[in-house]
């Protein structure tokens, strides 16, 4: 599923600085526990999953949008010892062929265009930069990422088109909590399991159907380190100037190549 294989790789690529140039609550349930699964269908309480989905058909169905994100996440060091490491991240898409994510972090920062041909990542630290040919669609894009490049723009999984359909069937329960205050909105809180991940995420409960926050526990992982957005300034009619999706390059940048990704031993 796109959010849990697509953040999972961003706290992944997050911790290691994007190193890589690269996841009903039933009437009779108890309050905040999981309703009971069937054997064929994942036990999702319906206010959850029909937030879920107005959610993401929002967010899909707009031609340009900008957000900004607080980020935080784990890194567990072979001792067991957890850092917290913040980040912020700005995002600017524009849904024929136009992305530009910038990170700023306490592991460095990056910058990543794509401009309906190609993409391009940038670590200003450094003499040089990545490019590659994309496609000329940003879903399509994005699903390339991971497996050809082994990275992904942290918070890629809301950039989709429809991300509902891929997140929805890898969940195993999903409950809906309450509405809860986040910096001052007013927030639906939802709370889904899967095999790998549990994630709770905060939705905004209108006009703008936006995602708060989004946290992330990686359950399977030593130490099970967490992964935390606080989404703010959602804007829907950006005024956006076209050379954004255009690499902006010190001159004397050298070109090298992605490294390609390694293929799993364990594939999910």
């Amino acid at each position: 599923m796109r959010i849990s294989c697509m953040i999972a790789v961003a706290l992944v690529t997050s911790a290691s600085a994007w190193v890589h140039v690269v996841q009903a609550q039933n009437n009779s349930a108890a309050p905040g526990a999981p309703p009971a699964a069937s054997a064929t269908t994942p036990a999702v309480a319906e206010q959850a999953d029909r937030l879920l989905k107005q959610m993401s058909d929002y967010i899909g169905s707009a031609d340009q949008f900008t957000f900004h994100a607080d980020i935080s996440f784990d890194h567990v060091l072979p001792s067991g010892q957890k850092l917290l490491y913040s980040a912020i991240e700005d995002v600017v898409l524009r849904r024929t062929g136009g992305l530009y994510v910038e990170w700023h972090g306490d592991l460095g920062d990056r910058l990543f265009w794509y401009d309906g041909k190609s993409i391009t990542l940038y670590d200003p630290a450094a003499p040089f930069y990545a490019t590659e040919a994309a496609p000329p669609d940003i879903d399509s894009m994005l699903e390339g990422l991971v497996p050809r490049l082994d990275f992904a723009p942290p918070l890629a999984d809301f950039l989709y088109h429809d991300a509902y359909q891929s997140v929805r069937r890898k969940l195993q329960y999903g409950i809906y909590l309450d509405i809860n205050d986040v910096n001052g909105r007013s927030c639906h809180t939802l709370a889904f399991v899967e095999q790998d991940i549990d994630w709770q995420i905060w939705i905004d409960t209108g006009p703008q159907l936006t995602p708060c926050k989004l946290v992330i526990t990686y359950k399977t992982q030593p130490g099970q380190p967490q992964f935390t957005a606080i989404f703010t300034d959602w804007n829907f009619a950006p005024r956006i100037a076209e050379p954004l999706f255009t690499p902006d390059l010190p001159p004397g940048t050298e070109k090298i190549p992605f490294l390609p990704a390694v293929a799993s031993a364990n594939p999910r």
